[in-house]
């Protein structure tokens, strides 16, 4: 009859994991009070030459475990000299912890499920609040990386701004995350500015062009970028003598859009033929057959736009012609930004301006493809 009884308490306790819990606070506690005893040297009330110190008293630590939270009584010596090898261990482990969340934050996963995950590995359940709390240790290191002093000269600049969704005020914007990369005169590029802005103005960008050249950006001869009159206006205040390439690849689309579809096949192809010319003279000159296409398609108006702003796309032939090829579009930020948007589609809309500048800027200062030589 009585081991019936205790079956029954057994089922019943784990079941609701009581039981397992239970069990593993008494046997922390045993452990956790005869270290004390070896510290001191003496058992409780025990009298003794061999004791190292007098007893204080005790006070509650809790203990995270993979069957439940555990709450336990730590001994205290009056000198304050006892300190548990179980502690030192755990907080080893909840940093383990803090980076692990972290890192599974920045290659993809939800906040929510990060929680799930801890639930399952670690027997605590951790909300996507406290995630975010956590992820929030990074704010210290990115700060200084994105403020950090540009003690090289960076020849040639690189800009581009994706959209994302930012909830502000009980509204849910469009917010701006603009990117610089920096190349030096070997060849390096480097990312060497990340801001979230609220538009494309000139106002939004002489502020971060003004934060560049506080932080030293110097020798700047070059810069591309898609066609945006606020950048071009901050551009020229900050450094009025730089060529300013728009980029090729944006100025293709754009050029697209402006044609019928039945057009766009052989529009693209003569715009391509252009941008593949050697030279700036070659280049200009097979400008024509595509004057003529598009005046045989009753494109007058194409036409004078394309006079008025395919030149901007010719400033790469003032570089090297090794250089060409790279240096013609922003290309490299795009890459970089599907590795962006693949990571932010899941957050789909960010809580506040902070986190988004957090985990944008956390991607940007992970090692990628862009450390590499022109």
């Amino acid at each position: 009859m009585e081991h019936t009884k205790k079956v029954e308490m057994f089922q019943a306790s784990s079941s609701n994991n009581d039981f397992l819990r239970n069990g593993m606070q008494h046997l922390v506690q045993d452990a956790l009070n005869a270290a004390f005893d070896r510290f001191i040297g003496v058992d409780k009330y025990e009298r003794s030459d061999e004791r190292h110190g007098s007893r204080n008293g005790s006070y509650e630590r809790g203990l995270n475990t993979r069957v439940g939270s555990l709450t336990l009584k730590v001994c205290r010596d009056r000198e304050g000299k006892f300190h548990p090898a179980l502690f030192e261990r755990y907080q080893r482990s909840e940093k383990a912890l803090v980076l692990s969340i972290t890192e599974m934050y920045l290659h993809g996963v939800s906040t929510r499920k990060v929680g799930d995950i801890a639930e399952t590995l670690c027997g605590f359940t951790l909300s996507k609040d406290q995630v975010s709390d956590m992820t929030k240790q990074l704010d210290v290191v990115l700060e200084k990386w994105r403020t950090r002093d540009l003690v090289v000269d960076y020849q040639y600049l690189e800009f581009d701004a994706r959209y994302e969704k930012v909830r502000e005020d009980g509204r849910v914007i469009s917010k701006a995350f603009v990117t610089a990369i920096g190349i030096t005169v070997e060849g390096m590029r480097e990312i060497i500015g990340c801001y979230v802005i609220n538009s494309e103005s000139f106002e939004e960008w002489d502020a971060c062009f003004a934060s560049l050249k506080k932080r030293g950006l110097k020798g700047v001869i070059y810069v591309v970028s898609d066609e945006n009159a606020g950048l071009r206006a901050a551009l020229k205040k900050h450094f009025q003598s730089v060529l300013l390439q728009r980029c090729q690849v944006h100025f293709m689309r754009n050029f697209t859009a402006k044609l019928a579809k039945s057009e766009q096949a052989e529009g693209v192809k003569l715009l391509q033929n252009i941008f593949a010319a050697s030279s700036k003279k070659e280049a200009l000159v097979r400008i024509q057959p595509l004057r003529t296409f598009l005046c045989d398609h009753k494109k007058e108006n194409v036409v004078q736009w394309l006079e008025d702003s395919i030149e901007d796309t010719l400033m790469v032939y003032e570089l090297p012609e090794t250089h060409h090829k790279k240096m013609k579009s922003t290309n490299m930020i795009e890459r970089f930004n599907q590795e962006l948007k693949r990571r932010s589609r899941v957050v789909r809309i960010f809580p506040n301006e902070a986190s988004c500048l957090r985990l944008l800027s956390a991607l940007s200062h992970i090692p990628h493809p862009l450390r590499a030589q022109l």
